[in-house]
């Protein structure tokens, strides 16, 4: 059974780490985690839960009826509900005031939640990212070893514009993107079973499309999911393929062929053999992709460095030219059909 390899403290007792991202307040970020953890939590998984967003915590209010954290010694035991240990900054906070807390300190308080906290064995953390791409989201890229994110979004393609910086943020950091949810996609009429879109349509297939990860779901607006027992069902089909994600092991081998080419052997059999040259065309990284037609490449480019960024991608270092991109497996793999 795969486990992150951490030494710092016992996050090394979990088996994946999830994070939960949008960017972008209002889109149902919350929602999405904490009804992921409930469909893995059915299925028998062992599931925590992390609230990150400390100046707006939700958890305590979408999980009713906790246990509440308590403290042994120099550790924090998370709070216990439905079965899911869960940890907010919301139980250590009276009232429903706003949180005014100075940024190195709710770095602290991060850190305390992913090193002091005795998450125990786990086979899965989802971590509840907050809103925008600041230093509390930095310092969780940094602290933990994320196994992938999921990136939320509504409908509208206004929304398009703070998720998609927070999905090239989780890019530059090495975190693997797994896909895409819609929230709020449609709503169906009980009444006469007719679909409307009343947020627009078609911002997760872009999204998906842009950065080359599959759409997961796309999750109705309906009064039923804010009740407990039926919330988990529209979630099902996005958290098995996240989860298929997670084991999944894409690539066998990685070769180096000679000064100018390397290739990857797929599990599936498939030769792929790339010439780094025309792979720079393809660069990732958000200078690049804002300037596709300014790319310059050269045609006798070396491979200097080549890094696996765990199941996610490769980061390749050039002799020339840019080197700052990470190229996911799927980018890869599309190059080649």
């Amino acid at each position: 059974m795969h486990k992150n390899e951490n030494n710092k403290d016992n996050l090394k007792n979990i088996r994946f780490i999830l994070g939960v991202v949008s960017g972008k307040g209002g889109v149902g970020k919350s929602t999405v985690a904490a009804n992921l953890s409930r469909v893995y939590q059915k299925q028998g998984l062992k599931v925590g839960v992390l609230d990150a967003d400390i100046y707006g915590p939700s958890m305590d209010t979408l999980f009713e009826d906790a246990a509440l954290p308590t403290v042994q010694g120099d550790r924090v035991i998370p709070a216990q509900v439905e079965g899911i240990a869960l940890m907010s900054v919301a139980y250590f906070h009276k009232g429903r005031e706003a949180n005014v807390i100075r940024a190195p300190i709710a770095n602290q308080i991060i850190l305390q939640f992913l090193h002091e906290v005795e998450w125990g064995a786990l086979d899965l953390l989802i971590v509840d990212f907050p809103p925008g791409t600041g230093d509390i989201q930095i310092t969780l890229m940094q602290q933990a070893p994320f196994s992938g994110v999921v990136i939320v979004t509504t409908p509208q393609n206004l929304s398009l514009i703070d998720v998609r910086k927070a999905a090239q943020m989780c890019s530059q950091m090495g975190v693997p993107l797994i896909g895409v949810i819609e929230n709020m996609s449609y709503f169906r009429d009980p009444q006469t079973g007719k679909t409307h879109r009343l947020f627009g349509e078609g911002a997760g297939e872009k999204l998906a499309r842009e950065f080359h990860i599959p759409l997961l779901s796309q999750v109705p607006l309906d009064p039923a999911l804010q009740q407990k027992k039926h919330a988990s069902k529209a979630f099902e089909e996005g958290a098995e393929k996240i989860f298929q994600n997670l084991e999944d092991e894409k690539v066998r081998e990685i070769n180096t062929e000679d000064p100018y080419h390397f290739s990857i052997k797929w599990l599936d059999g498939k030769k792929s053999l790339y010439r780094l040259s025309d792979l720079q065309r393809h660069c990732p990284c958000v200078k690049c992709s804002k300037n596709r037609e300014n790319v310059r490449v050269h045609p006798e480019t070396e491979l200097m460095q080549l890094v696996r960024v765990g199941r996610y991608g490769l980061q390749l270092t050039f002799n020339k030219g840019c080197s700052e991109g990470i190229y996911p497996f799927s980018l890869l793999r599309d190059l080649d059909r």
